[in-house]
């Protein structure tokens, strides 16, 4: 099964997957979706409301439209069968909102400030539409920026919808949602290896010490993992790992350790794998025993 965002929601990549054998859970863009697909899913004949007024839901059995090459070369137009889901969820309008709100206000400042044609390609102001004819008069001009309220309008009107094109026809439309939120924990993962793991740049050179690197990231990843479960998931992993980083023996004497960081998150920890972290001067026969501790198989 292939799972991804609507940037590899591509003739191409369709019809590998099909020739493949594989399933595919594609989103797709609902702004730039055909205008059948737009209708249907801006339409709100057929969505199933959760109790809370929060979510809804349908689905319909359709055909999607690829191009692929054949042997002599030329491309071909072919329907594939797909299962269309399309939610609304209020989360996902209200953030839209906002962000939206932003770019408007942007957008009348720039229109206010007057020429923006060296910002009309930015996102940031791209409300503002350059109209050549002032309409109180109908004359000519070379610039009349003006905020484009039918474009606001329209984007509003597609706020907390969102749609998933699938070959899996008879999987619940639940399921192809769920499958397709997994993305961010794969994505998030790759971010934490890459940035608190250390995952990249790689300063090895050799293959066999490239894929060794890798592996111990993938371990300490894996390990991260678990220690975010037996905290409940309520610390990040940018958070796990400055409370490990902090944990220090300062050596004070011979044969005396100071460990003078100590916060709820430490506590935790500790507290999952069973060692008591509360005291603040340990031998180094105590630490040995806790990292003994430490390694021993849970239950």
């Amino acid at each position: 099964m292939v799972v991804a965002d609507k940037g590899l929601n591509t003739s191409a990549n369709i019809a590998a997957c099909v020739l493949d054998g594989n399933g595919y859970i594609f989103s797709q863009s609902v702004r730039k979706a055909t205008r059948g697909l737009k209708s249907w899913v801006l339409d709100d004949a057929g969505y199933e409301e959760s109790a809370s007024g929060s979510f809804k839901i349908k689905s319909r059995i359709s055909e999607k439209a690829v191009y692929v090459a054949g042997e002599d070369g030329k491309r071909r137009r072919v329907t594939v069968p797909v299962k269309e889901v399309a939610f609304w969820s209020r989360d996902y309008f209200e953030r839209s909102r906002r962000e939206r709100a932003k770019v408007v206000e942007k957008s009348r400042a720039a229109v206010a400030r007057g020429d923006l044609s060296s910002a009309a390609a930015k996102t940031s102001v791209r409300y503002a539409k350059d109209v050549p004819v002032v309409r109180e008069t109908g004359e000519a001009a070379s610039h009349n920026w003006v905020v484009d309220e039918e474009r606001i309008a329209a984007d509003e009107a597609m706020d907390g919808y969102y749609c998933i094109v699938t070959s899996e026809q008879e999987m619940d439309d639940r399921d192809v949602i769920d499958a397709y939120r997994g993305l961010w924990r794969i994505e998030e993962s790759f971010r934490v290896m890459k940035g608190d793991l250390g995952a990249r740049p790689v300063y090895c050179s050799t293959e066999s010490h490239i894929r060794a690197h890798f592996l111990v990231c993938y371990v300490a990843l894996l390990a991260m993992r678990l220690m975010q479960l037996d905290t409940g998931r309520k610390y990040s992993a940018a958070q796990i790992s400055e409370a490990l980083a902090g944990v220090t023996g300062h050596l004070m004497d011979r044969n005396l350790y100071l460990f003078d960081y100590r916060t709820d998150l430490t506590d935790e920890l500790a507290g999952a794998v069973g060692i008591d972290l509360s005291r603040q001067v340990l031998t180094r026969g105590q630490i040995r025993s806790i990292m003994a501790d430490v390694k021993k198989p849970r239950s």
